[in-house]
């Protein structure tokens, strides 16, 4: 049996905690979320929501049926319970069915009504924010606030808590530029929900996230990674039926809404270019250093997705000062090659390749060279392979 003890608030000089105490055939461990005193207020201590999707994953990984000694919002309790559970037990290896004891809440918390949504500063979350600050949508559904949690996991020797600080001076400036109140979180969530691979669960995490904060808005945008007509089930990547999982995941009183879904990442890049807001501050990046923390590697896969996007657009010049546009010029035959030889088998690279065809952008002619050897260098190790799988087997020996 997981436990989930009852949150509540702790309050600092400077921040407000908000945190639940579980435990687990005998361990003990306590799951946190700290903020500011301005936006402490705003803690949902009433209800324990937060903490059962953060340790959800977790109770199913284990088999372990989940008491929560708190109220759960009766909407999230339903989807779990008649939905959710049974569709993760049946997608994700390895996780189980679980019950799911605790009261049930009917009832509203008060709202400040806020409208939300996660500020990262790449093209999901520009787009997002592009598409719910003009002039087209509508009153009620227009951002109030962005926000940016610590839900990140362990990355190479950097920890949650460094990767956050890190990139928290550069949203809050991107914030203020905007005009838009940023609401910021510490947690130690990254730690205590980690599975292989991480993409499996960092929807979770961020939900939970949000959830803390569940008395602050009443709609909260998540800006989705995949278009709608490419939704699957698909377990090592939790982002490919979010669309879906963030229905399940709202409360009574807190709607959790993709965005973005209607358009495809090419279309979406589109936008944001047209956004010159974009030129000073996107940040596609997936190589956390801190010597370019405000700057994109330009190497990494999502840096030369973006760019080879950019360049078919017409707009790469526009980001000088985001990316490093000299290392983008000397690579960028090998980097047309990558799209080449990925279309088949990944959905980004595909979409790419797509709207080249779709544009008649003339893919430079030095990229076949690369496209031909590596072509060349299958056909030299397919039989290097099997030879040494050969000596292996019957001479007990390897071929080099």
């Amino acid at each position: 049996m997981l436990t989930i003890h009852a949150p509540k608030i702790i309050e600092r000089e400077n921040d407000t905690i908000l945190q639940a105490d579980f435990e687990c055939d005998g361990i003990k461990d306590t799951l946190w979320f700290s903020t500011s005193k301005e936006w402490g207020k705003y803690l949902c201590h009433e209800r324990g929501d937060a903490f059962l999707v953060a340790l959800l994953p977790i109770a199913m990984k284990q088999g372990e049926d989940i008491k929560v000694l708190a109220p759960i919002s009766e909407r999230l309790y339903y989807t779990l319970t008649k939905h959710f559970i049974k569709v993760l037990a049946d997608t994700y290896p390895g996780f189980h069915p679980v019950r799911i004891t605790c009261d049930i809440d009917r009832g509203h918390l008060p709202s400040a009504g806020g409208v939300g949504t996660a500020l990262s500063c790449g093209i999901d979350s520009f787009c997002t924010i592009i598409e719910h600050t003009d002039d087209a949508c509508p009153p009620d559904f227009k951002l109030t606030h962005l926000t940016f949690f610590n839900t990140f996991h362990r990355e190479g020797n950097k920890i949650p808590s460094e990767l956050y600080h890190e990139r928290k001076a550069i949203i809050e400036k991107c914030a203020e530029e905007l005009g838009l109140p940023l609401v910021t979180a510490d947690s130690n969530i990254g730690g205590i929900l980690f599975i292989e691979p991480p993409d499996s669960v960092y929807l979770y995490r961020n939900v939970a996230a949000a959830l803390a904060f569940q008395k602050l808005f009443k709609l909260y945008y998540y800006s989705s990674s995949y278009p709608a007509n490419q939704f699957t089930l698909n377990w090592r990547s939790a982002a490919s039926f979010e669309i879906y999982s963030l229905n399940m995941l709202s409360t009574n009183d807190a709607l959790l809404l993709a965005c973005g879904e209607n358009y495809s990442r090419i279309e979406k890049t589109d936008i944001v270019s047209q956004w010159p807001f974009s030129y000073k501050y996107l940040n596609v990046c997936i190589i956390h250093q801190s010597d370019i923390v405000d700057r994109n590697c330009s190497r990494c896969g999502k840096c030369q997705r973006t760019l080879v996007t950019l360049d078919i657009l017409g707009k790469i010049d526009q980001y000088n000062d985001v990316f490093d546009l000299d290392d983008y010029y000397k690579n960028r035959k090998k980097y047309f090659a990558s799209v080449i030889l990925g279309k088949h088998r990944n959905l980004f690279q595909k979409d790419i390749y797509e709207a080249i065809q779709e544009s008649g952008f003339r893919i430079p002619f030095g990229s076949y060279y690369y496209v031909l050897r590596s072509a060349a260098w299958k056909v030299v190790a397919l039989p290097l392979s099997f030879m040494r799988k050969t000596s292996k087997r019957l001479l007990g020996t390897d071929v080099r």
